[in-house]
């Protein structure tokens, strides 16, 4: 099947490959499917592409590339709702990105990360409750440190 997108232009897709969003995303409820495609081969990075709307494209990342001790705990209605056999099989996570203009400045929304059931090929945003973590954690800290203290030393 052939879906366009704004970013990556016209692409074959397999329907297979199509993973579904019964409650869609916060903002975006009404889309429901979406592709999922490698910025490259061994890439951390990802591209989440809206079947039915070439303008919806977001950036993903592997968390755990960046963020090693990465913790998120599923309650049993997130197992439900991903038909998910056991906890931790058949699972993929990923967070959404958001890239400024200048990429050094990357963050990770690791606060609602993407859950989805690989096998069964459908998938939610979780939202984590009580949790340390925000909507903005630079993916590369080191790079963002060195921006804001040149900012700060007028450079």
């Amino acid at each position: 099947m052939q879906i366009a997108s704004r970013v990556l232009g016209k692409m074959e897709i397999e329907e297979n490959s199509i993973i579904k969003f019964p409650e869609g995303l916060p903002a975006f409820e009404e889309e429901k499917e979406f592709v999922i495609i490698p910025l490259e081969e061994g890439s951390p990075f990802y591209y989440m592409q809206a079947v039915g709307n070439e303008e919806l494209c977001f950036m993903l990342a592997d968390p755990f590339v960046f963020f090693p001790a990465y913790e998120i705990k599923l309650g049993d209605e997130v197992v439900r709702k991903l038909k998910l056999k056991e906890k931790g099989e058949n699972i993929a996570v990923f967070v959404i990105l958001t890239v400024p203009d200048d990429y050094r400045l990357t963050t990770a929304n690791l606060l609602a990360p993407l859950i989805i059931n690989t096998e069964e090929k459908i998938g939610l945003q979780f939202v984590a409750v009580d949790s340390d973590y925000n909507t903005k954690h630079f993916i590369f800290p080191g790079e963002a440190e060195k921006i804001r203290c040149a900012a700060g030393e007028g450079r």
